[in-house]
């Protein structure tokens, strides 16, 4: 805003009254007409960055939900040998992935690696009860739900906004205050209050834009907490029945 109103200082210092006052009509018109058509495309790209931002949320919530079910169901299976290492990875799941976005730049989380992992070892299992022969298609039913959210919300979360719309955004932000700025107010100081205001809306909209553009980082993130949720409920879950001892 302190630089717009600097702007606004070298614009009238530069360009002449008689010019300002002679192209008032003109630019009026550009910036209603101009300005009306950047405000409904820029309301567009954050109304879809926006819901891109709230799928992601909801794929997460949707993973925590079933990695929780996920590794619950694995507790009823007490003959498989590697019950307990693959609950293990699930819960190091819950924890190591929010952990993995909460540092910028760094190296995410293979999350996929751990469903392959023990989704592989739970199918060489053969079920020895009829217990778990009623539980065996179920399970591998959460394996799948857990798999397909942790697709969904990787593959809306790393969504980006065309860059040809990025570029809009920016330049339509300073085709506007510069209009604002051409147009003439007798008053510098109620110009400025106009030049600044504008400044202001223009840049928050902007901002808003680029960062709902990347659910994990900036002021606008994604809310974690369903997997420290899940964590907690992972602790908690009752196991029913003590595994086999691990081979080896």
């Amino acid at each position: 805003m302190a630089l717009s109103i600097l702007g606004l200082w070298l614009v009238r210092a530069v360009v002449s009254t008689q010019t300002l006052r002679t192209a008032i009509d003109i630019d009026g018109s550009f910036l209603q007409t101009f300005g009306g058509m950047y405000g409904v495309i820029v309301g567009f790209a954050i109304f879809v960055t926006w819901t891109q931002f709230n799928e992601t949320q909801a794929s997460i919530e949707r993973e925590a939900m079933s990695l929780v079910e996920l590794y619950r169901l694995l507790g009823w299976f007490p003959t498989w040998t590697q019950r307990d290492w693959a609950r293990d990875r699930l819960r190091e799941y819950a924890v190591a992935l929010p952990a993995s976005y909460a540092v910028r730049g760094g190296a995410h989380f293979d999350a996929r690696s751990i469903i392959e992992e023990c989704l592989g070892a739970f199918l060489k299992h053969t079920p020895s009860d009829a217990a778990e022969e009623r539980l065996h298609a179920t399970t591998l039913d959460r394996f799948h739900e857990l798999n397909q959210a942790r697709g969904h919300r990787s593959t809306v979360a790393r969504l980006r906004m065309a860059e040809g719309l990025r570029w809009f955004v920016f330049i339509g932000a300073a085709f506007t205050v510069l209009a604002t700025m051409l147009t003439w107010v007798e008053s510098f100081a109620i110009h400025a209050v106009f030049v600044a205001g504008m400044t202001w809306v223009v840049v928050a909209a902007s901002s808003i834009v680029i960062d709902l553009d990347d659910p994990t980082s900036g002021d606008f993130i994604v809310d974690w907490k369903h997997f420290d949720d899940a964590h907690r409920a992972m602790q908690a879950a009752h196991c029913p029945v003590p595994s086999a001892p691990h081979p080896g």
